[in-house]
């Protein structure tokens, strides 16, 4: 009888939607609603215009998300500032974390960001501010991004445009 129950609770339980393994999520209208909602919520009480959505960041960043894949490790594309790009990756537990998130996560440095010339830091000059200073430059009017994922980690890559984090000019 304990098999039949196990079974019966197997069959009952739908399988994830997002759990396949490939996932490339970046055309999605929910999603790019969250990326610019999440992004544009940080920007607003400091001023600062809304991001529009790049189809062609989006791009990039799907294609350095699927090479992160091919390597299962979170590094930053070397090629993303020839390309004028700025970039913030977050990877994680795949299907464990929200949009909301997985984007707070960056914003989350505010609390070691000081304003001034970047990069400026509260506690100490190792403090990384580096994404949530990206996600609030001045001069960056568009952003673009991709989700992807292997079944067991997932990579979210946002590129910007212009890209932000200057050294020794001011955040905004």
């Amino acid at each position: 009888m304990r098999h039949v129950v196990i079974i019966l609770i197997m069959a009952v339980v739908p399988p994830c939607a997002k759990c396949q393994e490939g996932k490339a999520i970046y055309k999605d209208t929910a999603f790019i609603s969250a990326m610019l909602d999440q992004h544009n919520s940080y920007r607003a009480p400091l001023g600062l215009p809304a991001l529009v959505w790049s189809a062609s960041l989006a791009g990039d960043a799907l294609a350095w998300g699927r090479q992160l894949l091919k390597g299962n490790r979170g590094q930053h594309d070397p090629r993303a500032r020839a390309l004028n790009e700025g970039e913030n990756l977050w990877w994680g537990t795949a299907d464990a974390f929200s949009y909301a998130q997985m984007v707070s996560g960056w914003a989350s440095e505010k609390k070691d960001f000081v304003y001034g010339t970047f990069p400026d830091c509260k506690t100490r000059s190792s403090a990384v501010v580096g994404h949530y200073t990206q996600m609030i430059w001045k001069n960056t009017q568009s952003v673009g991004c991709a989700l992807v994922g292997n079944g067991q980690t997932d990579f979210l890559v946002c590129r910007y445009g212009p890209p932000g984090n200057i050294e020794g000019q001011k955040v905004y």
